[in-house]
């Protein structure tokens, strides 16, 4: 009789426990977020460029009295290289693991050559600034990767000077020139919180062939001579930067 009486209490307290326990809040498991790339961004990069710049003389002429002497003369290929560092702005939007977007960037440079032109001459060229506008197609991969294609324009302004190659050196005629073209390129980007994300990235940049008048300085040849040339310029360019989103949302799908 007392054990069973025993064993009756016991069964009696452990239904109450298993009630009370039930009536308990449960406390759900923490969400791991997964991000979405959409929005706007704003960052800044530095790097390295290098390429060649090619010139070939197309006409000769005096003004006054206004004579032109067809030309086509190799006049040099120059090898550049130096660095580069700017800012970069734009927007992403993103559909599943696809992710679409559009930048701007510009940069201040210091690519530049000197390269042995003619006999007695030497051709500097010196970019100052570069800036792109292109779009880009991506692929979100691990979480918080994005690998990514790009492409669109480029816009350059360069310095191109001629000296004598003697002591001292004389300029002998300088220009400074805009030109344009595409570009191509690839990288991958991370985040690496919530606002901020990394980037590596390689740009091939081909500008289009660009006409421009060099007057020779009158202590050399008087005034009114000048040679017209055309300017060939291809840079390839490789950066490293960091992005701010201004906007990350919220989580777009929740892993427990």
């Amino acid at each position: 009789m007392f054990k069973k009486t025993i064993a009756a209490a016991a069964a009696f307290l452990a239904t109450t426990v298993m009630a009370s326990a039930a009536d308990l809040p449960v406390k759900a498991l923490s969400p791991t977020p997964i991000w979405s790339w959409t929005g706007f961004y704003a960052g800044v990069h530095v790097g390295a460029g290098w390429g060649t710049t090619e010139s070939t003389l197309t006409s000769f002429s005096v003004t006054p009295p206004g004579i032109v002497v067809p030309l086509n003369f190799p006049f040099s290929q120059n090898n550049r290289s130096g660095f580069l560092g700017g800012g970069q702005i734009g927007y992403n939007w993103q559909s599943g693991w696809a992710v679409f977007g559009v930048q701007g960037d510009i940069a201040g440079t210091d690519i530049k050559g000197t390269t042995p032109c003619v006999v007695a001459l030497n051709c500097t060229s010196r970019t100052n600034w570069l800036a792109t506008a292109t779009g880009r197609l991506g692929a979100v991969v691990l979480d918080r990767g994005l690998i990514y294609v790009k492409g669109g324009g480029a816009w350059m302004n360069t310095d191109h000077t001629v000296r004598t190659n003697t002591v001292p050196q004389l300029q002998v005629t300088s220009v400074s020139s805009d030109a344009w073209g595409w570009l191509l390129g690839f990288g991958t980007e991370w985040m690496i919180t919530r606002n901020w994300t990394a980037f590596v990235e390689y740009n091939y940049i081909e500008f289009d062939k660009k006409n421009e008048r060099f007057p020779i300085n009158p202590l050399i040849a008087g005034p009114g001579v000048a040679f017209n040339a055309d300017l060939t310029n291809k840079l390839s360019i490789a950066k490293v930067g960091v992005n701010y989103k201004f906007d990350w949302g919220t989580p777009v799908v929740a892993k427990y």
